[in-house]
């Protein structure tokens, strides 16, 4: 078991470290001067030269990347171009609401796929079955950004059951109204007994989850109903059937755990595809998150704050799979052997 963890700590920083540094050349070939940027408009000779040398960017490209490396070592981002902040406290600021909206859009995909893909294994060949599946189907078809501007159209535009962007109404104060301060809104308000903020914060992150979790419910769907009529297909269940008991009971017993592995590997995939889907939600949707900070740092030609970004969502997707693998351990120890 520990040199299993040790290899996959390994790989860990392996990839992080080619990430990083692929990130490193590609950010220099963007188009734009960041030393523009940093100065504001109209600069002098003087401070065009003063920036650059600032910025370390009069250096050659290998004394740039090795200066990268010594500083991401040291956990030293640099400054945000955009921002003039240091980017980690620029990505310590925005870290909770993004972290927050992947989590409850994977909550809220998972709590309707798994059940519908069960419901589905069930009444496989159905036409219940062919229903669901085809709602799966939508799920994946359908395109994020559209989405969710159709969704703001109607809850917001037309409904008005829900806000059309932010995390929650301008007039509360966190500072004052909550205790803990785990950065999760939802949570602390929970925790502090503050229910008119809590269900404020509910109601401003219903469209973006939505919009993120529809995608993935169709991979979940899918993945739970497959494994499921594969399990149901094997001859310990239909053994567990001559015995008398029911589908619903044997798959409780018994078959609902040859769906932990494939599922918990769609839930590692899955996580990566909803930090890709933050670009686009927490623009659309206004998020003070990483994702709109992103979008906006790429436009400005921020590379500090690009390079700053890359490595987080490097890091955290790597830590969350190497989670999925220890876990693997636990369900089914062969794995590990």
């Amino acid at each position: 078991m520990c040199r299993y963890l040790l290899n996959r700590l390994a790989q860990m920083v392996l990839i992080v470290f080619v990430v990083s540094s692929i990130t490193f050349f590609i950010v220099r070939l963007f188009p734009g001067d960041p030393v523009h940027l940093w100065v504001g408009g109209h600069p002098t000779e003087e401070q065009i030269e003063k920036a650059t040398e600032d910025l370390g960017l009069n250096k050659p490209i290998y004394v740039q990347y090795i200066s990268f490396l010594r500083n991401l070592i040291l956990l030293d981002l640099g400054v945000s171009i955009r921002t003039k902040q240091p980017v980690v406290s620029e990505l310590a600021s925005r870290f909770s609401a993004t972290f927050e909206l992947v989590i409850f859009s994977m909550i809220l995909a998972f709590v309707i796929g798994f059940p519908l893909g069960l419901l589905a294994a069930l009444k496989s060949k159905a036409l219940l079955d062919s229903f669901i599946r085809g709602f799966g189907y939508i799920g994946l078809a359908t395109p994020i950004f559209w989405l969710g501007m159709m969704l703001q159209i109607l809850f917001f535009g037309i409904l008005q059951w829900f806000p059309l962007q932010g995390r929650y109404s301008g007039f509360y104060s966190l500072d004052s109204q909550l205790i803990y301060t785990t950065g999760f809104i939802l949570i602390d308000s929970l925790f502090c007994g503050q229910w008119d903020l809590f269900f404020d914060a509910l109601r401003h992150i219903a469209l973006p989850a939505l919009t993120m979790s529809f995608g993935v419910l169709g991979v979940v769907l899918r993945t739970t109903r497959s494994a499921l009529v594969d399990s149901m297909n094997e001859p310990f269940f239909k053994t567990y059937l001559s015995y008398g008991l029911n589908k619903v009971e044997t798959i409780r017993s018994s078959a609902y755990k040859n769906t932990l592995i494939p599922v918990s590997t769609i839930l590692g995939l899955t996580f990566g595809l909803m930090l890709g889907g933050t670009f686009l939600v927490e623009s659309i949707f206004d998020w003070p998150g990483l994702g709109h900070f992103s979008v906006l740092s790429i436009l400005a030609n921020d590379f500090p704050a690009i390079i700053g970004v890359t490595i987080l969502y490097t890091i955290t997707y790597v830590t969350v799979n190497f989670l999925i693998d220890i876990f693997y351990g636990f369900v089914d120890p062969r794995i590990i052997k």
